[in-house]
């Protein structure tokens, strides 16, 4: 089974179109226009996009050209749909010019579904995960000890406070790596499961942002009311630490921003810092990578947090100017 995203103005052709991707045995999202959906493509990454070419906000031909141009949605198979057009396009897979038979339509489903790339989980997931269970119980008796001795000396006066104080945030440095480590060997294996519940997306964002710092650094632009979704508070508080962590190490200001629409809620973090070389960002969201200027695992434990959520996470960064995340994750 895949995920099909059909894009057309007309509802009574994007009904027809995607009952026929239902019966072919795939899950379909459904976009009205070009705009929403471009942003469903990258909250949801589907297998394969169908779109219309003649629509409002975004052409399904200007689609295909920011899709092929995306570094995640690039190798996504594109199948145009156009009355106008006699011949498609380059930036598409395959097209049809309509009307068409539903027939060819569903062959060309079957076509482009069986060339479309698949992710594959990292290889030996089971044993990155058993790997990071024992570095997990391995680390705990050491820090646990390195824990007692520190508030020990410190009880005792006899040693240099600011020592002591360097030392208790390198152990909190390993502790939270522990913990990293651990979690992204899970999500490696692909054995995370989610507890979802109805809450405020906006109240936990909040929440979290008091945990980082002085309130001047930190600009949030939200709804004044109640931003409802389906996720998992802890995983979803992880996965926000993350992001505000990295913005947050570069110093100055940092700007978020909450958005919601009826099918979809955006959270962005911008921060002023020295930016992201196109190199670093094509590996940005790698785990267990040595080099670049990594930030840990944070920003992959992010993206499949995110991604368990049904969205996606994207970066933007231009050397010099700073770096902007998007976490975008679908409503319903």
């Amino acid at each position: 089974m895949s995920l099909v995203l059909v894009a057309d103005d007309e509802p009574a052709v994007l009904e027809v179109l995607s009952q026929v991707v239902e019966d072919l045995g795939h899950d379909v999202i459904q976009a009205r226009d070009g705009e929403e959906a471009w942003n469903l493509a990258r909250a949801r990454r589907p297998n394969l996009v169908v779109t219309d070419h003649m629509m409002p906000r975004l052409s399904g031909l200007d689609l295909c050209r920011k899709l092929k141009s995306d570094e995640v949605l690039g190798r996504v198979p594109i199948i145009l749909l156009s009355a106008v057009l006699p011949h498609g396009a380059p930036e598409a897979h395959a097209f049809l010019h309509k009307p068409f038979e539903i027939t060819d339509f569903e062959a060309l489903i079957r076509q482009a579904l069986a060339e479309a790339p698949r992710t594959k989980p990292l290889e030996g997931a089971s044993a990155v995960e058993a790997l990071g269970d024992w570095v997990g119980k391995g680390f705990e008796g050491p820090l646990s000890a390195a824990r007692t001795q520190v508030e020990r000396l410190r009880a005792e006066g006899k040693t240099d406070g600011g020592a002591l104080e360097t030392l208790g945030a390198q152990l909190d440095a390993l502790e939270s790596l522990k913990r990293d480590f651990q979690e992204a060997a899970h999500l490696a294996a692909r054995t995370v499961t989610l507890s979802p519940v109805t809450a405020d997306l906006g109240a936990l964002l909040r929440r979290a942002l008091q945990t980082w710092g002085p309130g001047e650094r930190w600009k949030l632009e939200a709804p004044a009311g109640a931003v409802e979704l389906r996720f998992d508070p802890e995983r979803m508080r992880r996965a926000l630490d993350a992001l505000l962590g990295h913005a947050g190490r570069h110093g100055g200001e940092v700007r978020v921003e909450l958005e919601s629409t009826p099918t979809l809620v955006t959270v962005r973090v911008k921060d002023g810092g020295p930016g992201v070389s196109d190199e670093e960002l094509r590996h940005l969201f790698e785990p267990f990578r040595v080099g670049g200027s990594s930030s840990g695992l944070g920003l992959y434990i992010a993206s499949e947090l995110t991604r368990l959520h049904g969205g996606g996470l994207s970066v933007e960064s231009t050397k010099g100017e700073g770096t902007t995340f998007s976490m975008i994750l679908p409503r319903g």
